[in-house]
């Protein structure tokens, strides 16, 4: 039997009808022409949405060869390719997707697509007032023109693969988990996707992340550990963390790294890791690893254990044990 695709709890639409394709897409993204390629088949088109605060994970397939129209959107676009393959215009320039480059679609673009039978892509889709606020978080420049991203995302480069990676795995994630993940988890899985799609993509402002930025001082790096003490059941976002340190989330990374040889968001694993066996020292019937995992925002288990074990030299199912 095959497995579901990804997202399957989540439809928004099971069709064969074109005209309820184009008014679901319409709903979350734009109204597309759709055109089927010389093939008598039916559509058998699939289409599952996540939606968080800022972010919507996504995935679709058609299930014959098909084209595509989208107009312009006021959502960023990107598309990771999964199976087969497919061509894209945008700006009059012809760009090839694979599972090896994806697409990246800016607000007031529109895009023409062509996909073959077997092509499956997740979507991430993304507030462009989301990303202007964390671009300015970390860069502490004013971005007073619309972020625009070059069309082609090569996945196959660090920041693209590493994108792709953490997406697949909230997506893996989400499309598995019963009960709905932990507001906290949730939210800075969003900061994460944010940040991590300002590198993995080239845009008009790739030039200020490049960039060295100053030495912050010692107090500076103080009030960023005292805030993210006092906060860390809380989503932490590097817009919070600029404002409370009163530098660009870019100075402050590289004031932690020379004060204390870690970044801001190593300090917060720290101090959550920290509450995390407090909590399984003092356990209650109910307590498990996976859930004080969880609530401590540590989304993959396994990773939490070795964390875990790397910060106090036991596993945390030792620690509780040992608590109960």
């Amino acid at each position: 039997m095959p497995s579901a695709p990804p997202l399957d709890r989540f439809p928004l639409v099971r069709s064969q009808s074109a005209e309820e394709i184009c008014a679901a897409l319409a709903r979350v993204y734009a109204r597309p022409t759709l055109h089927v390629e010389g093939n008598t088949k039916q559509i058998d088109a699939v289409f599952n949405l996540y939606q968080m605060k800022d972010v919507g994970l996504g995935y679709t397939r058609y299930g014959i060869p098909i084209s595509l129209l989208y107009p312009e959107s006021n959502v960023v676009l990107q598309t990771l390719p999964i199976r087969g393959q497919a061509e894209a215009v945008v700006k009059d320039i012809e760009y090839s997707l694979d599972t090896g480059c994806g697409l990246t679609i800016s607000p007031g673009e529109s895009l023409a697509v062509q996909v073959n039978a077997n092509y499956e892509h997740l979507i991430l889709m993304m507030n462009p007032g989301a990303l202007d606020m964390k671009l300015a978080a970390i860069t502490g420049a004013s971005i007073n023109r619309p972020l625009k991203f070059h069309p082609r995302r090569d996945d196959t480069r660090a920041a693209g693969k590493a994108l792709r990676d953490h997406f697949t795995f909230l997506v893996n994630a989400v499309s598995a988990s019963v009960e709905p993940l932990p507001k906290l988890v949730l939210r800075e899985f969003e900061q994460t996707l944010i940040v991590m799609s300002l590198y993995a993509n080239r845009h008009n402002y790739s030039h200020l992340l490049a960039q060295a930025s100053p030495d912050g001082a010692l107090l500076q790096v103080r009030r960023a550990e005292e805030y993210i003490e006092a906060n860390w059941q809380q989503a932490l976002t590097l817009e919070s963390l600029a404002q409370v340190s009163g530098m660009s989330a870019l100075a402050l990374s590289r004031a932690f790294k020379k004060a204390r040889g870690h970044s801001p968001l190593e300090f917060a694993t720290q101090v959550r890791l920290r509450h995390a066996r407090a909590m399984l020292q003092r356990p209650d019937a109910m307590t498990t690893v996976e859930n004080v995992a969880l609530s401590c925002g540590f989304a993959d288990v396994r990773r939490f254990a070795e964390d875990y074990r790397l910060a106090f030299g036991e596993h945390p199912s030792q620690t509780l044990d040992r608590g109960g």
